[in-house]
């Protein structure tokens, strides 16, 4: 998959995005309930956005294609820490609280980035901001 600057501003009104994704999330709640869908291995995902609903603090209309990583890192790729972490905190060696949130399976993360995206915000000044579309995935 390859990103293009021109996917950002692509033009599209905010109304006919949220259409598509209301009729697309329709299609994917169909089926048997009760029934546990198998979470998708990690890899790269996409969704158009604003600039602004990142949350990055711009006040931008501008649309992009906002590339991240998601889906279920499998126990095969764990590392020994990641055991070693898993045991003693089963065997009661490190207690389960509030505070001390423990996770001893890999997540699901970027391990390469598109280089930047520049946009417009709405008082029609320029930006660039690195490190925030996803080019590559891997568990970590």
């Amino acid at each position: 998959m390859c990103f293009y600057p021109a996917t950002l501003g692509s033009g599209l009104s905010r109304n006919s995005r949220e259409e598509s994704q209301e009729s697309s999330s329709q299609r994917t709640k169909g089926g048997k309930s009760g029934r546990r869908r198998r979470l998708k291995p990690c890899s790269l995902r996409e969704v158009e956005v604003t600039v602004g609903e990142l949350g990055l603090g711009y006040d931008s209309d501008e649309i992009l294609l906002f590339r991240y990583c998601s889906g279920r890192c499998t126990a095969s790729r764990r590392r020994n820490y990641d055991i070693a972490l898993e045991h003693t905190r089963r065997a009661g060696l490190i207690k389960k609280g509030r505070r001390d949130k423990v996770q001893y399976s890999p997540c699901c993360r970027p391990i390469a980035y598109e280089k930047d995206i520049s946009f417009l915000d709405n008082n029609s000044r320029y930006h660039t901001v690195q490190e925030v579309l996803a080019r590559e995935c891997g568990c970590a």
